[in-house]
C-alpha cells in the first residue's frame, strides 16, 4: 500500500523532470503580464541604474504588488540604487533613492529663518542626506553639533528647537 503512492510521486516527478507533464493551472487572477525595465549589469548602491543600462523583460506581477515595481524607464530618472541590483531582475521602488543633496564632509550653507530674521552660516554635515531628510551638522564657527533638514539646493535649514 505504501509503494503505490510512492510510485505515483516518482512517476509524476519523472514526467515533470522530463518536461512531459504540463501544468494546467491558470495564471493567478489579477496578475499583470508586463515588460519591466531591468538592469543589464550589476548596479551597486549609490550608482545610477540608467548609467548601467536597462532592457525590458517580461514578468507576471500580481495585481496587488504592481505598485511596488518600477514599470517604466522614466521612473528611474534621477534615482540611485539603495541596494545591489542584479541583472535581469525587476526593480522594486524601495530599492531606489534620490541622490543626496548634502554630502558628509562637504561644507554646506546653514539657514535659520524666523519671522523677519534670516541668519546664515557654514556647517560641516556629519552625514549625507537627500532633500527633506534630517541630518546632523557641525557649525564651523562655534563647533556646536546641531540638527537640520537638507534642502534640494544643498543648504541645510536649522530651527531653534
Amino acid at each position: 500500500m505504501i509503494a503505490a503512492p510512492l510510485l505515483r510521486r516518482f512517476s509524476l516527478a519523472g514526467l515533470l523532470g522530463a518536461g512531459l507533464l504540463v501544468a494546467l493551472s491558470p495564471a493567478p487572477a489579477g496578475a499583470a503580464d508586463l515588460n519591466l525595465p531591468v538592469p543589464t549589469a550589476v548596479v551597486y548602491p549609490g550608482q545610477s541604474v540608467l548609467d548601467k543600462g536597462i532592457i525590458p523583460m517580461r514578468f507576471t506581477v500580481p495585481g496587488e504588488q504592481l505598485s511596488s515595481y518600477v514599470v517604466e524607464e522614466g521612473m528611474l530618472k534621477n534615482r540611485l540604487a539603495r541596494r545591489t541590483l542584479l541583472p535581469n531582475q525587476p526593480i522594486l521602488l524601495s530599492d531606489l533613492k534620490s541622490p543626496d543633496s548634502v554630502t558628509a564632509g562637504v561644507p554646506a550653507k546653514l539657514i535659520y529663518r524666523e519671522e523677519g530674521l534670516l541668519i546664515t552660516g557654514m556647517g560641516l554635515p556629519l552625514q549625507s542626506g537627500s532633500a527633506g531628510q534630517a541630518i546632523r551638522v557641525r557649525n564651523t564657527d562655534s563647533g556646536v553639533t546641531i540638527s537640520g533638514i537638507a534642502m534640494e539646493d544643498g543648504t541645510i535649514e536649522v530651527s531653534s528647537q
